[in-house]
């Protein structure tokens, strides 16, 4: 039998007051797929990542993620991770606690090993100071590092390239491609094309609320 859908969307409709951002939109992606989703600033990339991530509810439609109901948050929030803008860090802890509180979370064993390999694996291994005086590169790749941690099946990134340096971006890359090729299923947005290239299988751009496939092609520099 075939897998189901990693994320399948019906018809999904979200409204700020009385201004839509996703009209009727239908997507589906398969288990292993990586996702670029391209376009415009304000186009909705980053509301239809916070639905897929249970951190909004669709004004209406329905579909499933990771085999759950939508709007069931429980089950899809412990396969899946959110990486945002805000990244849900905490501030007054260092990265290693941050780490290992994520790790209780989430139920891991092994914690304190765990967490500094993976801090050594973005480069923050030793780094000391709470996160409140990290700056926005060094937040960005203590969120990758606890994405390695817990290896969820539904990883979603919302612009996972911005504030970062070429050679944070050279590790993004590096480590999408890893779980990609270990089988998890990756949504992210970006104005990055060239780069979205380089590890997505798949590209579909957001305008007027809707989806677009790109087939083989990719937007040009002003998406």
């Amino acid at each position: 039998m075939n897998a189901p859908p990693a994320v399948n969307l019906r018809g999904v409709v979200h409204r700020f007051g009385r201004g839509y951002v996703l009209r009727g939109l239908s997507l589906s992606v398969q288990s292993g797929e990586v996702l670029a989703l391209h376009g415009a600033n304000g186009a909705g990339k980053t509301t239809l990542l916070r639905v897929l991530g249970t951190a909004l509810s669709p004004t209406r439609g329905e579909g499933e993620i990771l085999g759950f109901d939508l709007r069931d948050r429980l089950p899809i929030r412990a396969g899946s991770m959110l990486v945002s803008h805000a990244l849900g860090l905490y501030p007054e802890l260092t990265g290693e606690e941050n780490l290992n509180f994520s790790s209780q979370m989430y139920g891991l064993s092994g914690a304190r090993g765990a967490a500094l390999s993976a801090l050594e694996r973005v480069g923050l291994a030793g780094v000391k100071p709470r996160v409140r005086a990290y700056s926005s590169g060094m937040r960005k790749r203590l969120a990758l590092a606890r994405a390695l941690l817990i290896r969820p099946a539904l990883l979603l990134l919302d612009e996972p390239f911005a504030a970062l340096d070429p050679p944070g971006r050279e590790l993004t890359l590096g480590l999408l491609a890893e779980w990609r090729d270990a089988g998890s299923t990756l949504i992210f947005s970006t104005h990055e094309p060239e780069l979205a290239a380089r590890v997505a299988t798949r590209h579909v751009t957001l305008g007027g609320g809707l989806l677009t496939e790109l087939g083989g092609g990719l937007p040009g520099e002003g998406t």
